[in-house]
């Protein structure tokens, strides 16, 4: 792949060394706190926190009453801790309180406890899980209200897997960055792209990096570094068509790229080289990565899904989405459980993974059909807890359904009712599924907030 470099203003910024460079400084200052090492700061303290649990393996009631009282310290809990600590000092710390790494199991049977559709019967009953038919969800500012010259049409609307921070795109080829809090939506640093309609962005797992797409740009891709301000215009070979169909996936390993023909191109992220090409039956439309991303899946204009081993490359499964005309989108969810197909009728299908793998029939039942919209769907995503399916389509004025899971019930009061949003072209939630993000026809990226998940 060839590289460009920014034109005009973004060319000098580039030029100059990384302490020059003012813009640099300031975005630094802003999104990372003056460190110009956050990321790896971040990613550090991610690596190690995410593998301990912190608590305790049991409480004793006896220890809250046996602990003696000094006048020194204020509160036996203050007084316990300095004996703690003093203890420590002289014996170490004993082998069987030490804290231990989660093991493979026992992250998984966590994870396993949390994600909706496996909502244990225990938990569901002492109301800790999202209840269905209304959902607490209140508007917020819009993200972009400090802005709004992203474009009349807002097609990206994708949220900081490490921060508070939205980045905002649409058709005038304007980028945003945004920082969100409670109190005002504020611009963080904007850059445009001329001659560009962005229609995608996809931030890698540490959060430095954006990936920016165009449907005005069929070769080529803009790699945004985040900590430099600096915009870098990649070309693609003369193999890839368009970028309409681009996917990051998770690990953030690798880039699927389909322009609308029968053929599924894999990049490598870090390096760009060109892996591999996946030849599949029929035109595809729609491609997603597993949650694991070891696997990739292709959804074909006439409703077939191949299933591909990114280890082998090679295709292991091929099914007809059921009911299935003209296909339109196809996604995952964060849990890997479910996999879920969107049509040109209107039907949303959702397959279990497990089942999917089991079966060699080429025509599998779907775990569950949803048929609330009757227009095209266009977009559908789950939230990170795979409690939430959001479904949207922009062929008609507020066409939007919010899915509870697991009970597949529709949240009554979302679109409000009589409310006008106008064309949905895009929709997404924050890391923690305390946002929800709409980009609609009327240059706003609106935002929601769901009181049920406490973070962003």
């Amino acid at each position: 792949m060839k590289r460009n470099k920014p034109r005009g203003k973004a060319q000098m910024k580039k030029m100059r060394s990384n302490d020059e460079d003012p813009e640099e400084a300031k975005l630094s200052q802003l999104l990372f706190h003056k460190s110009k090492n956050m990321s790896e700061k971040l990613k550090s303290q991610d690596d190690s926190n995410s593998e301990l649990d912190l608590k305790p393996a049991w409480t004793d009631d006896d220890d809250q009453n046996q602990v003696a009282s000094n006048p020194m310290f204020k509160g036996k809990a203050q007084y316990a801790d300095k004996l703690k600590q003093k203890f420590e000092t002289m014996m170490g710390t004993p082998s069987w309180a030490k804290i231990k790494p989660k093991t493979g199991d026992e992250a998984t049977d966590n994870i396993l406890n949390r994600v909706g559709h496996l909502e244990s019967k225990k938990r569901m009953q002492a109301g800790t899980g999202l209840k269905p038919k209304v959902l607490e969800i209140r508007p917020a500012q819009d993200a972009n209200t400090d802005t709004k010259n992203e474009g009349p049409n807002i097609y990206c609307v994708e949220f900081h897997p490490k921060l508070s921070v939205a980045l905002v795109g649409g058709s005038a080829g304007v980028v945003s960055l945004l920082s969100l809090s409670a109190q005002q939506n504020k611009k963080l640093h904007s850059f445009e792209l001329k001659q560009w309609e962005i229609h995608n962005a996809k931030f890698t797992p540490s959060g430095t990096h954006a990936f920016i797409t165009s449907t005005s740009r069929h070769r080529q891709y803009c790699y945004y570094d985040l900590i430099k301000a600096v915009p870098e215009i990649i070309d693609l070979p003369n193999l890839v068509r368009n970028t309409k169909n681009f996917e990051l996936s998770r690990d953030g390993k690798y880039i699927a790229i389909c322009g609308g023909f029968d053929e599924v191109l894999i990049f490598s992220a870090t390096s760009r080289e060109l892996i591999r090409r996946l030849k599949n039956n029929s035109d595809i439309v729609s491609i997603c990565f597993s949650d694991t991303s070891d696997q990739l899946y292709c959804y074909g204009v006439q409703g077939e899904v191949t299933m591909w081993d990114l280890s082998t490359f090679r295709s292991y499964r091929k099914f007809y989405d059921q009911g299935c005309v003209s296909g339109s989108i196809i996604t995952t969810s964060p849990c890997g459980r479910l996999l879920a197909t969107g049509s040109g009728e209107g039907i949303v299908n959702i397959y279990q993974t497990s089942a999917l793998k089991e079966s060699t029939t080429y025509n599998p039942e779907p775990f569950h059909v949803v048929s609330s919209l009757c227009t095209k769907i266009t977009g559908l995503q789950f939230n990170p807890t795979t409690e939430i399916m959001a479904i949207i389509s922009n062929v008609l004025l507020s066409a939007a359904k919010l899915v509870h899971i697991p009970s597949y019930k529709i949240f009554q009061n979302f679109p409000t009712q009589g409310k006008d949003i106008g064309l949905l072209n895009c929709i997404g939630f924050s890391p923690n599924g305390g946002y929800m993000g709409v980009g609609n026809d009327k240059t706003r990226a609106l935002l929601y907030r769901l009181k049920h998940y406490k973070n962003y």
